[in-house]
């Protein structure tokens, strides 16, 4: 009967101790798995904001030029008070200023897009009564950010006469401007990409 018992209890010793090894060896396995996937995730997260982050400028970027588009489909000196050649007024790598009728009988309005600070902007006032020898900011109603994160290089060029011209553009010339191009390169604040925006845009007649 001793005998008996002493194997019994020997028996469910050994039984439990294989079950605590088991345990720290199965926590270990979970630390170690943890630790080698925790920067795989991280590294996942912050892929997909990067691509969040891309989605978002890119679709910026697409509105931006859609914008810019429509307004020089506009574009309009009829009816302005002072005597122009071109709705175009100025036309610069980093600016361009014009005129433009949103409707049939509606007010001329004053439009300006322009790089700077690292933004597009787009401005826009009522015809002043007299050309302006500065176009300044007071001049306009509404300051509205287009695109932001625009890289130094990214900046505004001219289709004159079928040939695509470096600006600036002389005063002379601007009723010659047939298109204006845009390119830039934007770069959102996760990417280590850029993002190219470019169009060709018409001016209205």
């Amino acid at each position: 009967m001793r005998w008996t018992s002493t194997s019994k209890t020997s028996v469910v010793a050994r039984s439990w101790g294989f079950t605590l090894i088991e345990l720290l060896v199965g926590l270990a396995l979970v630390l170690t798995i943890t630790a080698a996937v925790l920067p795989l995730w991280s590294s996942f997260e912050r892929m997909g904001a990067r691509a969040a982050d891309d989605a978002v400028q890119s679709l910026q970027g697409r509105v931006a030029i859609g914008r810019l588009e429509r307004d020089l489909r506009l574009a309009s000196a009829s009816g302005c008070p002072f005597v122009v050649s071109s709705p175009i007024l100025e036309a610069s790598a980093s600016q361009i200023v014009f005129l433009e009728r949103t409707s049939e009988g509606g007010a001329l309005n004053l439009v300006e897009w322009e790089i700077v600070n690292g933004a597009l902007m787009r401005r826009w006032g009522v015809c002043p009564a007299a050309r302006p020898a500065v176009f300044k900011h007071t001049l306009y109603l509404d300051h509205k950010t287009m695109l932001e994160n625009v890289a130094p290089e990214s900046r505004f060029e001219y289709v004159v006469g079928g040939v695509r011209t470096a600006p600036p553009i002389s005063v002379e010339h601007l009723e010659k401007i047939e298109a204006v191009v845009f390119e830039a390169e934007s770069v959102s604040g996760t990417s280590v990409g850029s993002i190219g925006t470019k169009t060709t845009a018409r001016v209205a007649r």
